[in-house]
């Protein structure tokens, strides 16, 4: 047998080959949020205008391979690939650029998409971008380097000919069908310096989330339009509560809420929030340093603090100059449960505790001492949990797991944007039906691929057959605390494959009766490998390891 160690909690002893196994339960990778067209203002109590990105990667064209360039002889190459992505108004066709050869010098690799025009042929793409290429080369041999809601401002004619797009922000990565990313890279965008002047001045999510607003994409367009109107507006910066004191850029961190039923599932009061819900500031490794430094230099009295947008969101805030209600857009794929924002604003406040949503961010205000120990927290990089009071949202800070080990193989998954923990659908009515079990969900595929693979009720039926399994036969065991993994990679032909691992030891007829179980359920047909796991803790779960 192997012996695996996972988060510190004892040992998974993994199932003999002969009591193999199904495994379905929780802990989630991904990330994503997004806006739309402006829209008029409405209340806050009222659920806000949504755009729902339009443009489906469910159909993508093949990727094809246009010209491999070396821009740096033996050091950096570029390749541009011709692609297209289906939308409700037709294909969009891209040129896509991708570089190989800077992640060598700790610069991640640039991904320029240029959205092509009706009429541009496919071999007349824009070579000049290998000069820019070439100068990104330069600077990260001197150290200076770009990496998410980073900036560059060039000198010299304009990017692909259009007047005022002399600038460029880097956002998240966006993966690409037929594109493949071997090393860590980010998605640039090409923009005028005036939408990059607010995007420094009030946070770059801000402006991200406009273009997603305006091109109908979630979480922001990966690609560069050339013929699109400006997202910035004259003398916005006045126009702005985070201009008005001391604000700081922290990345590697993001705010998001979590909300049961998203923003439809609105307050019937005055108040933004309701009971149950929770803000939580989650934290990379990469933003950890960041943070702790942004809070000790910061304002002891409060804090505004300029975030990224939450990658495991599904909704993302949007806000315009003499917009006084909520406007946001939503993922395609997802339930629209988590809304991510630009800011956020802590500060401690002498009566009494208060909460609400200012433009595209959330604030909070809390007795003094527990603005105190919040902040005290937050240098010292720990988590922290406040409990929720009436419409005053549970606060949270949360430390995100970008490495996952699975127990059964001992595979390391990474996700650069970290691991987020969620029930799957039904999750909650299935524990009530048998209280000696508490089920969560690892999904060892993106939830992009899956979108494109599968639908979210062929896996979640699926899932819950799962659960009642496992459910049914924990109600005629006996024994202590245990936790069972049970891990299933969907294939096309409506296979599946199925593992086991169970902690602190096997139960041998207890997994082999899961096991024949698992194998009579149906398997959905998938258009690719679909692979996840589910973490049942049983009786409370095991007892941690030393």
């Amino acid at each position: 047998m192997a012996t695996k160690r996972m988060h510190r909690q004892g040992t998974w002893i993994t199932a003999r080959r002969g009591v193999r196994s199904a495994l379905l339960a929780a802990t989630l990778a991904a990330g994503c949020a997004g806006p739309a067209n402006e829209k008029p203002p409405i209340s806050a109590g009222a659920p806000p205008p949504r755009a729902e990105a339009s443009a489906s990667r469910s159909s993508e064209s093949a990727a094809q391979v246009l010209l491999r360039e070396e821009v740096v002889p033996g050091k950096l190459s570029v390749t541009v690939y011709s692609h297209a992505i289906s939308t409700p108004a037709g294909p969009l066709h891209f040129w896509t650029y991708v570089s190989e050869g800077l992640w060598p010098l700790g610069q991640r690799e640039i991904r320029f998409s240029i959205k092509r025009e009706p009429g541009d042929a496919e071999g007349t793409f824009d070579r000049q971008l290998f000069k820019l290429y070439g100068l990104i080369y330069e600077l990260a041999e001197q150290g200076q380097l770009v990496d998410v809601h980073g900036r560059s401002q060039l000198d010299g004619p304009p990017l692909l000919g259009r007047d005022g797009f002399h600038c460029i922000i880097y956002g998240p990565p966006q993966p690409l069908e037929g594109i493949a990313a071997n090393v860590p890279y980010l998605s640039a965008v090409m923009v005028t310096c005036e939408e990059e002047n607010v995007g420094g001045q009030a946070g770059y999510a801000r402006i991200l989330a406009r273009l997603g607003a305006a091109a109908m994409a979630y979480p922001t367009p990966f690609w560069t339009d050339r013929k699109r109107p400006s997202v910035a507006r004259p003398g916005e910066a006045d126009q702005t509560m985070i201009t008005k004191g001391p604000r700081t850029h922290v990345r590697g961190a993001s705010v998001r809420m979590e909300r049961k039923g998203g923003l439809k599932n609105a307050a019937p009061t005055k108040s933004f929030f309701i009971p149950g819900d929770r803000i939580v500031l989650r934290v990379l490794p990469r933003g950890l340093d960041n943070l702790k430094a942004a809070v000790a230099k910061g304002d002891e009295d409060a804090l505004i603090l300029m975030l990224e947008m939450d990658p495991s969101s599904n909704t993302g805030l949007f806000w315009y100059p003499g917009q006084t209600g909520l406007s946001a857009i939503t993922s395609p794929v997802g339930m629209n449960d988590r809304i991510t924002a630009n800011f956020l604003v802590l500060a401690g406040d002498k009566d009494a505790s208060k909460a609400g949503v200012a433009e595209d961010g959330f604030f909070l205000m809390f007795p003094v001492a527990t603005w105190k120990r919040i902040r005290e927290a937050l240098i010292s990089g720990k988590e922290i949990t406040i409990p929720g009071q009436g419409d005053m949202p549970a606060f949270a800070v949360e430390h995100v797991e970008t490495t996952y080990v699975n127990p059964i193989d001992g595979k390391r998954y990474e996700s650069e944007w970290g691991w987020d923990t969620a029930q799957p659908e039904g999750g909650a009515a299935a524990q009530k039906r048998n209280d000696k079990v508490e089920t969560s969900l690892v999904l060892l595929t993106s939830e992009q691929d899956i979108a494109k693979r599968t639908t979210v009720d062929d896996l979640s039926e699926f899932a819950k057959q799962i659960i009642t399994i496992v459910e049914a036969q924990v109600g005629t065991s006996k024994g202590p605390g245990t936790d069972l993994l049970v891990e299933c990679e969907l294939l096309p032909g409506k296979k599946k494959k199925l593992e086991m691992a169970q902690r602190p030891t096997v139960d041998q007829p207890f997994a082999q009766a899961i096991y024949d179980k698992l194998e009579k359920i149906v398997a959905p047909e998938v258009k690719g490998s679909v692979k996840f796991q589910v973490l049942f803790k049983i009786r409370g779960g095991s007892p941690p390891g030393p």
